[in-house]
């Protein structure tokens, strides 16, 4: 018997595998970690990428807020905000000018507890901290539309700041490519209007709206698009591996700096896989595993990818607590409503233009997959009511949904494992920019 181990939440799942079924493990890179993050973050500050330096951008008199990541990233928010707050204010910016406000996109609200979790009380205590508002269109400032035909809704907040610092994390995501840079801005601080144009059937559906792929990728050039609109801006964001070691900074210019991480990560994260397989298990670590709608970015790291690597009529089997439940808005609801038929909430969302239902993205992405695949979930035992009216096989034991995995696709089927799925980008054999994994070259400005 083969010993695997997935990331359950902050926990793990042990199983075995069968020695007859070719398994393979594929894990990301583990970097060398940075030793003092504080002193790099100051340093990228100094040394960015694609634009002057922070302190020649900002002036004592600047109003400047910072964009920040909810509970669902694995965002160090408190490490790299405190060092530029103390940058800043060496450079005699008082606090009053200084705003924060969570990039919340159509999540929801952040209370005060979650928020200390994040920022810590001292900045909580001394800054205005704000959760963005996306479906109050009050708050929001209209820019016009981009050439994807989506209408720019802003906060009025971010508007209004004379510098935004966009703070967040790159790693893979199955609709922009990566998360970082512009993400921050849309959809983290833009009007639910404006998220779903970004997340319309046309772009979510298109080829390129992949893990992994940034040129051509509508939703990104979308992203992007908007990003210029708004005024000065400035990252700084961190890559980091899936066991939480802290690998680099990259800070300066939204896109140019973003792009320079998008290549560290490459070496990282993506993988080729040479045979496909007939089953995928995945694991979701935390907090990407708060609820499923979240955890959709385990399940689909084996498809949402530029090729493949799971067998069409394959088996795909994703674990993570989802202890939040099902998600904060329709996806539940929706699957449930359309039960016996997926087909027709598939044409539902093919069809619809009035952005009637605020998880369309997410069900998209979901039904992508269950039209070609079948999903089972492992999960805690209070969400099994849940996945049972969405009509998604539940099981609370790891060893029992693969036994039916392998009984179900044979004794000899192929198993890929991906311990720590949503840090992946694995495709079949024609992958790009792959040849070297290694993180042995440096990456030079």
């Amino acid at each position: 018997m083969s010993k695997c181990e997935i990331a359950y939440g902050k926990d793990t799942l042990k199983f075995k595998l069968p020695k007859n079924n070719p398994v393979d493990i594929i894990i990301p890179e583990v970097v060398t970690p940075i030793k003092d993050l504080d002193m790099a973050i100051k340093e990228s500050l100094k040394n960015p990428y694609g634009c002057e330096p922070l302190s020649k951008i900002v002036n004592s008199k600047s109003k400047i807020i910072f964009i920040v990541d909810d509970n669902t990233r694995p965002t160090p928010t408190k490490k790299i905000v405190g060092p530029i707050l103390e940058f800043l204010g060496n450079r005699r910016i008082p606090n009053s000018n200084i705003s924060i406000i969570f990039a919340l996109g159509g999540h929801r609200k952040l209370n005060k507890k979650e928020m200390i979790s994040i920022l810590g009380d001292e900045i909580i205590n001394n800054y205005h901290v704000i959760n963005h508002e996306a479906r109050e269109i009050k708050k929001q400032i209209y820019l016009g539309e981009t050439a994807f035909g989506t209408p720019v809704y802003l906060n009025k907040e971010v508007y209004k700041a004379d510098l935004r610092i966009l703070i967040g994390i790159i790693k893979p995501h199955n609709q922009a490519g990566y998360t970082g840079g512009g993400k921050s801005i849309l959809p983290g601080v833009c009007g639910i209007e404006t998220i779903l144009s970004n997340h319309s059937f046309r772009s979510t559906g298109h080829k390129k709206s992949r893990l992994g792929t940034i040129k051509g990728n509508p939703i990104r050039e979308d992203i992007e698009e908007a990003l210029r609109k708004i005024g000065p801006t400035f990252m700084v964001n961190l890559v980091s591996d899936h066991l939480g070691h802290f690998g680099k900074v990259f800070s300066g210019d939204c896109i140019k700096a973003h792009r320079i991480g998008v290549k560290y990560l490459d070496r990282i994260m993506k993988k080729i896989i040479n045979k496909k397989a007939d089953i995928c298990i995945c694991g979701t670590p935390d907090p990407i595993d708060i609820n499923f709608y979240q955890m959709l970015n385990s399940l689909s790291a084996s498809y949402r990818v530029e090729h493949p690597f799971i067998k069409k009529n394959g088996i795909i089997i994703v674990a993570g607590r989802a202890h939040e439940g099902i998600s904060s808005g329709n996806f539940y609801a929706e699957l449930r409503r359309n039960v016996n038929n997926i087909h027709l909430l598939w044409n539902k969302i093919k069809r619809s233009k009035d952005f009637s239902f605020n998880d369309r993205p997410a069900l998209h992405i979901f039904l992508e997959g269950a039209l070609k695949y079948e999903i089972l979930v492992v999960s805690e035992e209070k969400n099994h009511k849940y996945f049972r009216e969405m009509n998604i096989m539940f099981y609370r034991n790891i060893e029992n949904v693969v036994k039916y995995a392998i009984n179900k696709k044979g004794s000899f089927s192929r198993i890929a494992v991906l311990p720590y799925a949503p840090y992946l980008i694995c495709n079949y054999e024609k992958g790009k920019n792959v040849k070297d994994n290694s993180l042995t070259s440096l990456i030079k400005k």
